[in-house]
């Protein structure tokens, strides 16, 4: 059974102990003073209509009918297996692992075949190979530029700078984001609901938990309940799923994922 985390028992959720190992986050919270709403050069603002709240029931039954929510998405899209959870193994890189998910969905939506990146190099090169905390606009906009390269070019959970030479670059460059969106805080819940049931991941940076992870669907419209997927390996909840309800389910910061660079590796 998956995880639900509400107001109730979050707090029981802000250093779990997974697998018999206390797991730690790594989110620093966006400075929106710094980096307001509609600023960032390398994502647009929001830009497509909302979904009436009126419609939310009616669309949200006819996604689940047709299996066409994006936990169905990864749960198929790797050879008609699940793609595996990211693990950050215990480094505060949640916010790399976050938007590295979005992009594995993407790829999925895509029909692309399964690649298996490495979030790892794009946290160790943005901190200088050093265990700090981020957001998720700051991977996405290395991302951006830069790209992910697979566990071939940069091992999983290797912090080697020996990772970091042209043919790794190269790979990275094969899978970037090149159209996202900047959700506007004070449209959150709504922005939210309307990527989720157009089938857009939403990386999610969750001030109360300090911590940064991939939001693929809308569950219940009441109460209002997220599945996310997390990068603590697919020993966290059900295959590394959980249920965020409530005010819990809404992130202070998001980004909207949309489309990739098409590669087949």
């Amino acid at each position: 059974m998956e995880i639900t985390i509400h107001e109730d028992n979050y707090l029981e959720h802000i250093s779990p102990v997974v697998n018999g190992e206390r797991k730690s986050h790594g989110l620093i919270p966006r400075d929106y003073e710094a980096r307001p709403f509609g600023s960032l050069m390398f994502a647009k603002p929001f830009d497509i209509p909302l979904i009436p709240e009126s419609e939310w029931q009616k669309r949200l039954d006819a996604q689940i009918a047709a299996k066409g929510q994006l936990s169905d998405v990864r749960n198929a899209g790797m050879d008609g297996r699940p793609i595996p959870s990211r693990d950050q193994n215990g480094k505060g890189f949640c916010w790399g692992h976050s938007s590295t998910s979005a992009a594995l969905i993407v790829r999925a939506i895509n029909n692309e075949p399964y690649a298996d990146l490495s979030a790892f190099a794009v946290c160790c090169i943005i901190k200088n190979y050093q265990d700090q905390g981020g957001n998720g606009a700051d991977s996405l906009e290395w991302i951006a530029k830069n790209g992910i390269p697979t566990s071939q070019f940069w091992p999983q959970q290797s912090m080697s700078r020996a990772n970091d030479n042209p043919a790794m670059r190269a790979n990275a460059a094969l899978h970037k984001f090149t159209q996202w969106m900047d959700l506007d805080p004070s449209q959150m819940k709504a922005q939210l609901v309307t990527c989720l049931l157009l089938g857009i991941p939403v990386v999610s940076d969750f001030d109360w938990w300090g911590h940064s992870v991939c939001t693929l669907d809308l569950v219940s419209i009441n109460p209002f309940t997220t599945r996310i997927w997390n990068s603590w390996g697919d020993g966290w909840s059900q295959n590394g799923t959980g249920l965020l309800q409530g005010s819990k389910a809404i992130p202070n910061n998001a980004l909207g994922a949309r489309v990739m660079t098409v590669s087949m590796g």
